[in-house]
């Protein structure tokens, strides 16, 4: 029997229930205290604690310039010593009105002879908060106040001084700069104390933002500083941008409690385009012949935030009326003003058509039927003032979805900076993008699917090829969680040795594009960059240098209509790629989330030959996954197994939502839920016809975070994401009782930030190296006989702000997630597809 193609996927209501969670513990990393001599030690400390009550009382006696007003805090930094950690959860008093607050944690390293770290954290004080430390240090060294227990022969047995884990690992306590605010001194110097420039300032919320605000505004432009207008707003922080100089901010913000960080303004990147080439009228005339534009008024729309189109373009005007060009500055206009061809004007043509060689050589009709918005965020060659861009995206969003609330939308931005995703650091922008992208159902504002490009890197000779790519970042603002971020591999290997004589293909077939950047050199906390790859073009050799060939590059329209195309690729083109797959599936499957979209074309990459580095098995050895991933996120997604099942490729859709916490009352939160499927199997075909043949099980999930930005990644409490999910199977000799205990292990106490989930028996492909992010993906190939017995799959929360920041009650937040799960043959003769649609009243998306 054939196999039969192009069945939709099965949408899965119901097989689930919801089962209490409580994290299993299995291993907990001691906390590690430094052997001090406590009243050498404590009386250093109590001496730094004393100084700074004295500083306190000075500063706040000190006369101060006119209309400058001060709050009675200070800022204080506190050193670990080396290679112990710091207390953080005796530093943060989380009340709404705190006499002391963590800020910001950086880890220090000395890579010297003996690899070294320690943490400094700049902690807000008040005069309470220091008299709170001071009774603490003085308890510390009074051996009558020492802790005890009982040991297991019912003797009282010394543990320690007091408050031990809070000053032991204590090597310095002082006032702290300006300076210590600064969060991008990795790769930026902190700038001349007299140097006017533009800063990004973040302050920490608090009870009376209205009233602060007004204050901060008033004593910075007492001091001369120019203030910005553009405001972005997170759970616990505020962001603007002030222009002004180190000075003037340490006479005016340090006088007053709420500020948190600071940072450097973001600038765009100079990118984009190469040279274009003479268009051939015919051509265009033809494909325009051959194109059914199948759109309304409902249709879904690719937003692109770039540089501008030229919607007169006769393959792009039938899909972008004027009324849906906008700008972030009227002043700009919509049109697209890059050079050379344009930018956005390239990217519209690869959203609409993919890459024009294909669409031109193709003598097949054309269906499109999603159209185009276009939103100006960047003039060519124009510097103004920095913005913030978290704000020019969030107007992006805002307007054109005022104007058209009924259309579904993908916003493609490949608009980004290379300077600004420290090692995977959110920014402003990104957070921005997460929280766009997460939606706030009290306000309306629907959830949103960003496809971001990852950023060029720009090779010029032949060795820098892949260790650049290896070295250079993944851009700003695609370290987004919750944006589908794409890089760039290539299949382009047709050249012609006439043309380009000495010279040979640079990347080889399907491996990575000379273009793709990465997110290798990222802290491992951050989430898998990019998430996919798509053609990006490719370049040729000649062992010393590299350079472009026209036939090794993807072709899209032009802003210059006597040209008509022109050459366009790079991470760029793969973002509008991948958004027009996105709409395409959009299109198919109309009530689909955003996050099922995003899970639907990371389920459908696979990884080329040439990744895997043409080895004949996946590998196995972590740093290799690790890697992998961070090279190429998930591979190449295909929009046919995007879009399709198949008689002998099943796809299970899920979409649910979870509450992962609780919060009762006054008390601490907890977990919640967990949810468990015993899902509709084809058991019999499994144990019967598939039993000693190969069969494949993949599972994707993917959900959106609410992020906390703040550069406090140290402290367990201060987690970016809102909360964090996971999946797990049943193992093939595993019952279900044992499964659900292994799972949830509701008779302990909740984990702790390093316990670790025993995972031993589970033989996934990725395992560990997967999880990081919001978007989760892992498969095994199996025997049919134990995938039988595999048909038990559970989704549980993990940690995140909205159960250890009890202050910002979020604790009972119930949030969407979407699962989907594949089994795949390539026997021929199995029906896995009918076998499992014959089991559930199905609910089929899609039309």
């Amino acid at each position: 029997m054939p196999v039969i193609p192009n069945l939709p996927h099965i949408k899965l209501e119901g097989f689930s229930s919801s089962e209490d969670y409580q994290y299993p513990r299995v291993v907990v990393d001691p906390f590690s205290i430094a052997n001090q001599n406590r009243g050498i030690h404590g009386a250093s400390i109590r001496a730094q604690l004393n100084q700074l009550q004295q500083e306190f009382e000075q500063l706040q006696n000190e006369p101060l310039p006119p209309n400058i007003v001060q709050d009675e805090s200070i800022y204080v930094e506190f050193v670990s010593e080396w290679n112990f950690p710091l207390s953080f959860s005796s530093l943060h008093n989380d009340t709404a009105r705190p006499k002391y607050q963590i800020l910001k944690v950086v880890k220090e390293v000395d890579d010297d002879e003996v690899p070294s770290e320690r943490f400094r954290t700049l902690v807000m004080m008040t005069k309470g908060g220091i008299s709170h430390f001071i009774k603490h240090v003085e308890e510390y060294l009074d051996p009558s106040k020492d802790n005890s227990k009982t040991d297991e022969n019912g003797q009282v047995v010394n543990t320690g001084p007091k408050h031990n884990k809070l000053f032991a690992n204590l090597s310095l306590i002082q006032m702290a700069t300006l300076q210590e605010f600064w969060s991008d001194g990795l790769l930026l110097p902190f700038p001349d104390a007299d140097e006017e420039r533009w800063w990004e300032i973040w302050f920490r919320r608090t009870d009376n933002d209205v009233f602060r605000t007004r204050r901060v505004m008033d004593n910075l432009r007492e001091v001369g500083a120019q203030v910005g207008n553009s405001l972005l707003t997170f759970p616990e922080h505020t962001v603007r941008l002030v222009k002004a100089t180190a000075s003037q901010l340490s006479s005016s913000l340090l006088l007053l409690d709420n500020l948190a960080e600071l940072r450097n303004p973001q600038e765009t990147a100079e990118c984009f385009t190469r040279e274009g080439l003479i268009g051939r009228e015919q051509w265009i005339q033809d494909l325009v012949d051959r194109t059914d534009a199948d759109i309304n008024e409902n249709s879904v729309l690719i937003c692109l935030l770039d540089s501008g189109v030229n919607n007169l373009h006769p393959l792009i005007q039938p899909f972008l009326p004027n009324g849906r060009m906008y700008a972030y500055n009227t002043a700009w206009g919509n049109h697209d003003s890059w050079d050379r061809g344009g930018h956005g004007t390239g990217m519209a043509g690869l959203a609409l058509y993919g890459d024009l060689t294909d669409a031109f050589t193709s003598p097949a009709r054309i269906r499109i039927r999603h159209g185009l918005e276009s939103f100006k965020v960047k003039q060519f060659d124009v510097e103004n003032d920095p913005e913030l861009y978290g704000v020019i995206t969030q107007n992006a969003v805002n307007l054109p979805a005022s104007v058209q609330p009924d259309n579904r939308r993908i916003f493609c931005l490949s608009v980004t900076n290379p300077d600004f995703a420290f090692r995977g650091r959110p920014s402003s922008w990104s957070a921005m993008i997460d929280k766009l992208a997460f939606g706030n159902a009290e306000n309306f504002e629907p959830e949103q699917l960003f496809v971001i490009s990852g950023g060029n890197v720009y090779t010029n000779n032949h060795a820098d090829y892949t260790d650049l790519n290896d070295t250079s970042s993944i851009h700003d603002p695609g370290q987004s969680y919750n944006a589908l971020t794409v890089g760039t591999f290539t299949m382009k290997d047709r050249l012609n040795p006439a043309q380009n004589p000495g010279f040979s293909l640079l990347a080889p077939r399907g491996g990575m594009s000379p273009s793709n950047s990465t997110s290798l050199i990222w802290e491992n906390q951050w989430p898998i960059k990019p998430d996919i790859v798509l053609e990006g073009g490719n370049m040729t050799t000649n062992r010393i240098n590299v350079s472009s060939a026209d036939e090794l590059q993807l072709i899209s329209t032009s802003k210059r209509l006597d040209q008509g195309f022109q050459f366009f690729g790079d991470t760029s083109g793969a973002a509008a790629l991948a958004s027009k797959m996105a709409a395409e599936i959009a299109t198919h499957y109309p009530d689909l989330w955003p996050e099922t979209i995003r899970a639907l074309i990371v389920h459908s990459a696979e990884y080329s030959p040439a990744m895997l580095g043409n080895a004949r098995n996946f590998p196995t050895g972590g740093n290799d996954k690790r890697v992998l991933l961070r090279r190429f996120g998930h591979g190449v997604p295909n929009l046919d197994r995007a879009l399709h099942s198949a008689s002998n490729n099943l796809h299970l859709v899920i979409e649910r939502q979870i509450q992962p916490f609780q919060q009762v009352g006054k008390d601490a939160a907890k977990y919640n839920d967990y949810h468990l499927f015993q899902l509709p199997w084809p058991t019999a075909i499994l144990m019967n016809e598939l039993a000693a043949l190969n069969v494949r099980l993949k599972i994707t999930l993917s959900y959106f975070i609410e992020p906390n930005p703040g550069n406090r990644k140290w402290v367990s409490n201060f987690q970016y994401h809102s909360h964090g999910l996971d999946f797990m199977l049943i193992k093939p000799t595993e019952d279900l009782d044992t499964f659900k205990r292994r799972v949830s292990k509701a008779s302990e106490e909740d984990a702790d930030e390093n316990d670790v989930i025993n995972r031993e028996g589970e033989q996934w492909s990725l395992k560990s190296a997967r999880n990081r992010g919001s978007l989760k993906k892992d498969f095994i190939t199996t025997s049919g006989a134990d995938l039988a017995l595999q048909h038990v799959i559970a989704v549980y929360p993990k940690n995140g702000w909205y159960k250890t920041r009890k202050s910002l009650n979020k604790a009972n937040t119930t949030i969407r997630y979407s699962l989907i799960i594949s089994i795949e043959t390539k026997e021929t003769e199995s029906n896995i597809y009918n076998n499992v649609l014959t089991q559930i009243a199905v609910q089929i998306p899609g039309n």
